[in-house]
């Protein structure tokens, strides 16, 4: 049976926005501060927001975003979940001196989850994030040799995009 469907009528599939990128925009709703507005935003987009989802979720991590009321957080399957996209009446922020203090410290920041070795990357994009938050100190050099040649670009363009601000 052939079903004779103009494909133009129908309308197209609504892609999810990705749970890091949620959590960003939550956060920087919140946030006065441009330049850390652009960190959390650099945090939501390097790999669907890898260290955002890590500190909603990783028990170890717990302090590191702090929502003024915590039931904006629901447990699901043993993890928390982002809040709903519309959630902006709860305010939330990232606690940059806990993020500065774990980056003193990475074994802290290890997972289980990744392979041996491939922290490496993660910790210079958050490290970035770091700088453009608070000045935390970064190695650049470092930073531009372990992210994948993708990442490295998308954190760049998140700097460019600070750096109007400064």
């Amino acid at each position: 049976m052939d079903l004779d469907v103009d494909r133009d009528d129908l309308p197209a599939p609504r892609r999810a926005v990705p749970e890091g990128r949620r959590l960003a925009r939550w956060l920087t709703d919140s946030i006065g501060n441009h330049q850390m507005r652009r960190a959390a935003i650099v945090l939501g987009f390097y790999r669907d927001g890898y260290w955002l989802r890590r500190f909603v979720q990783d028990p170890a991590l717990s302090g590191t975003i702090e929502p003024t009321d915590p039931q904006v957080w629901q447990l699901v399957g043993g993890q928390y979940i982002v809040p709903p996209l519309n959630c902006t009446e709860t305010p939330a922020s990232i606690n940059w001196d806990r993020i500065v203090d774990l980056l003193r410290t990475p074994g802290a920041l290890g997972d289980d989850d990744l392979e041996p070795g491939a922290i490496g990357p993660h910790l210079a994009a958050l490290e970035i994030a770091a700088s453009l938050a608070v000045g935390h100190p970064v190695d650049l050099c470092h930073a531009a040799r372990v992210l994948p040649p993708s990442d490295w670009r998308e954190v760049v363009c998140r700097i460019e995009n600070a750096a109007d601000y400064v």
